[in-house]
């Protein structure tokens, strides 16, 4: 029922983002302690969920790109650079309003999807509290990389259109957390914008978008502009620090539909593309596992339709328990 009510004030416009879910209340700060860098960094896999894949599961679990080492010198040895961080908290977003893929008969509903999206939540959780306990090397180091996961529906269907709303959410619900008692404020530091400076200096959200090359193609496609001119000022607005300062992580997929070419071409063009108008580093390509790379929802939805069990070993245990007791994407 609170799915419910969540979908309906999005669809109406009296809300721009509902947060469904959450790992715990002062998400996106961390759990149980103060949050003290200026910046906040998120990662969002946004994807229609129907249903959640362990192809899914695999991109959501994605560290963020490593800063490149320092040059060599004696001063400087090569592996004295800093190691890998992970990202200070994950969103999983639905829009109800997909620029490709309208609802279809015999489609989960979108309450259906929002209550697989916290079971893949969940297991999300789950997968990285067994990553980070296996690495620490203190107990303090665990405590501090507690996972920090939530479940978020939108109702735009552009991700230069999903980038802007979520920024003013976040900013917004940071704002709100730090008039909280017992919330620690970060160190000053200059905003990266002057026209949303605050006093005192909350933490700015940086948002780093999770998607597969399949989506990656479609969102450089200009048949979803008015024009490539248009094309370019939108992508400058999501990329460029000045504006939307959002990053691109982009999973190597074996998808149906895209061809291994359009893959690679697409892996050598856009950074050079992207140049133009923003920095290089503003898209990086992942692997994300051998057999996870080759999974997609599409193709769960039809060996379900086919009575084929082979879909069971592309998603989690709890998503398949989930789609068995509600007779998913079954014909019959």
């Amino acid at each position: 029922m609170a799915f419910t009510s969540c979908l309906h004030r999005v669809q109406r416009g009296l809300s721009t983002v509902e947060l469904v879910h959450s790992s715990h209340p002062r998400w996106p700060l961390p759990p149980g302690r103060s949050h003290l860098s200026p910046t906040i960094q998120i990662s969002v896999l946004d994807s229609s969920f129907n249903p959640p894949t362990l192809a899914h599961l695999a991109l959501a679990s994605v560290l963020p790109p490593s800063p490149p080492p320092p040059a060599n010198s004696p001063d400087t040895p090569l592996a004295a650079h800093p190691s890998q961080v992970d990202f200070d908290a994950r969103l999983l977003l639905l829009s109800v309003r997909n620029a490709d893929k309208q609802l279809k008969p015999g489609d989960a509903t979108y309450e259906q999807r929002m209550e697989m999206m916290v079971l893949l939540a969940q297991d999300l959780a789950h997968t990285r509290s067994r990553t980070l306990h296996a690495a620490q090397t203190s107990p303090q180091e665990s405590s501090a990389h507690e996972p920090n996961i939530a479940v978020a529906i939108i109702d735009e269907p552009t991700f230069v259109g999903k980038s802007a709303l979520l920024l003013d959410f976040l900013r917004n619900r940071i704002s709100d957390l730090y008039s909280t008692p017992g919330i620690s404020l970060p160190p000053e530091s200059p905003s990266p914008r002057e026209s949303i400076n605050t006093e005192p200096p909350y933490p700015y959200p940086k948002l780093t978008f999770l998607m597969g090359t399949d989506t990656i193609i479609r969102f450089f496609a200009t048949r979803y502009y008015a024009s490539e001119e248009a094309m370019k000022a939108a992508l400058h607005r999501f990329l460029s620090p000045a504006e939307n300062d959002s990053r691109i992580v982009c999973a190597r997929r074996s998808s149906q539909g895209v061809s291994r070419e359009q893959e690679e071409t697409a892996e050598t063009l856009l950074p050079e593309f992207v140049r133009d108008i923003a920095p290089a580093d503003r898209i990086t390509f992942v692997d994300i596992g051998e057999k996870e790379c080759a999974f997609s929802s599409s193709e769960v939805r039809e060996k379900i339709a086919k009575g084929d069990e082979g879909w069971r070993v592309m998603v989690t245990p709890r998503v398949a328990s989930y789609i068995e007791q509600h007779g998913l994407y079954s014909r019959t």
